[in-house]
């Protein structure tokens, strides 16, 4: 059964990670997966079984998440805009509840949420959606060559693409486009085996970005959640809030709007039932 539960949470993580605006770690923090996922990474070869036999269904869902899925659902965001983005909306926030808890019992009973914290996430969170992109007019594809500089940005590019996939509340699809980077990545991954040369040698820095950033935000975060677990926690509570601000569709009275509604409290109810039991197997560890 738990095997099946984290397939499925893969898929679904797996499936945000590909869509504009959406966050996986979000999703992660959501249902109760993100801090076990750090500590399996980053200690993956201390105790190999343990930690493939936790990542294994995860990693298998987030496959079946972009590869299977991907396309139904960029086809169902693109028909049904409104209808996809409340759905998402409602998994994101019915597992804030919890969150708030997880506080208290990963704490040990002495932690609790910082509102000034939440507030000040939350704030720059609907800053960075908000504003950002209209804002900051910054095209690194516009300066990829073959120049040390284009090196630079495409490692700067894998870093940036990397923190929206570990940070929650953080868009990878988002940064991307405010840094002008979006299609530039969507076309290399759409067509990995199709790449001229020179294509496949902008990968390599891109991938270093990637590799050298997911190891220092790994172990800066971890070391965030060991010593000012409650802190940490409040600041990432409000950028999952204030995460929704980037694919709220708008509210709308007709039909499309009514199935909105009630795909967003459907999918509320099972965020928070999921949210609850990870809570639960956490105290009964």
């Amino acid at each position: 059964m738990k095997f099946i539960k984290n397939v499925i949470i893969g898929a679904i993580i797996g499936g945000g990670m590909i869509l504009p605006g959406v966050s996986g770690g979000v999703l992660a923090v959501v249902f109760g997966i993100y801090e076990d996922m750090l500590d399996a990474v980053a200690n993956f070869f201390k105790d190999i079984k343990k930690n493939a036999l936790f990542l294994g269904p995860i990693i298998l869902g987030l496959v079946l998440g972009v590869f299977l899925f991907g396309k139904v659902l960029f086809f169902v965001f693109e028909n049904y805009p409104i209808e996809a983005k409340y759905t998402f909306m409602g998994l994101i926030l019915g597992g804030v509840p919890i969150l708030v808890k997880e506080i208290k019992v990963k704490g040990k009973g002495k932690g609790k949420a910082n509102p000034a914290l939440l507030i000040v996430s939350f704030l720059i969170a609907i800053t960075l959606f908000v504003l950002g992109k209209d804002t900051f007019n910054i095209n690194f594809s516009g300066q990829i060559d073959n120049s040390v500089l284009s090196f630079v940005l495409l490692f700067l590019t894998g870093l940036i693409f990397v923190a929206g996939k570990i940070i929650p509340g953080i868009s990878s699809s988002f940064l991307l486009m405010l840094i002008g980077m979006y299609q530039f990545i969507l076309n290399i991954l759409n067509n990995p085996f199709g790449l001229s040369i020179g294509e496949y040698m902008q990968i390599i820095p891109f991938l270093l970005g990637v590799l050298g950033g997911a190891v220092v935000l790994i172990k800066i975060i971890r070391y965030l959640l060991k010593n000012y677990f409650a802190g940490t926690y409040s600041v990432i509570i409000g950028f999952v809030i204030g995460s929704i601000t980037a694919i709220y569709p708008g509210f709308s009275l007709d039909y499309h709007g009514f199935i909105g509604i009630i795909l967003f409290v459907l999918a509320m109810i099972i965020s928070y039932l999921f949210s609850l039991k990870s809570l639960k197997d956490t105290k009964e560890h």
